[in-house]
């Protein structure tokens, strides 16, 4: 079975979140970590995350350095009444585009979905039900064993839920999956991957 490079994205213009299966120069590690923009102009606030996410990618001094990733897992957007989210459109543009030219595969994960899967619990079209507080504390618990997860940090807890859920839909899932996630890992639009030892379909 091909081990997969993926990484994951949870994108946002104040503080992203990343996790990945390889570390920066390659070597299989499993982790995740915040990339806080901090208090500058939105497009410096782009530009960190972007070079950010490149260099989790392998990417470094105009060439990439490493085997690019199978798959980029990102959460998705989505619009509440009364608030702007341009900001983040413009980020998750920028990105998207970047991860096109380079031919990285993406896959988008909504919230609702996400929060489904990391608590393995609610309903799909509910996902007001599940609490930020409940997916950090689900997400510590089950793969806190595996990396160093920040508890305070709701970022890095969504990215770890979206890395395991791309893993887990390819058939190489990080904890034992229920039937509630089951259901969550049944709605993204899953892609055949293209790998060195061939294409890797989705278990799903």
């Amino acid at each position: 079975m091909t081990a997969l490079r993926m990484v994951a994205l949870d994108l946002s213009t104040s503080k992203a979140g990343i996790a990945h299966t390889h570390w920066h120069d390659g070597t299989p590690r499993l982790g995740c970590r915040s990339v806080d923009t901090g208090l500058v102009g939105l497009h410096d606030r782009i530009h960190r995350v972007l070079g950010d996410v490149a260099a989790v990618c392998g990417w470094q001094g105009g060439g990439f350095t490493t085997a690019v990733p199978h798959l980029v897992v990102v959460e998705g957007s989505f619009s509440r009444p009364g608030a702007s989210d341009g900001p983040l459109h413009m980020l998750r543009g920028a990105v998207l585009h970047w991860l096109w030219t380079k031919k990285i595969p993406y896959v988008d994960v909504q919230p609702g979905t996400v929060k489904v899967w990391a608590t393995g619990s609610g309903a799909l079209k509910g996902e007001n039900k599940v609490t930020k507080d409940k997916v950090i504390a689900a997400v510590v618990a089950t793969y806190g064993g595996l990396m160093s997860i920040d508890p305070r940090d709701s970022d890095q807890c969504d990215a770890v839920a979206l890395l395991s859920m791309g893993l887990a839909a390819y058939g190489q899932p990080l904890a034992v999956v229920s039937s509630h996630q089951s259901r969550a890992l049944s709605t993204p639009r899953w892609p055949t991957l293209a790998t060195e030892h061939g294409p890797v379909v989705p278990h799903v």
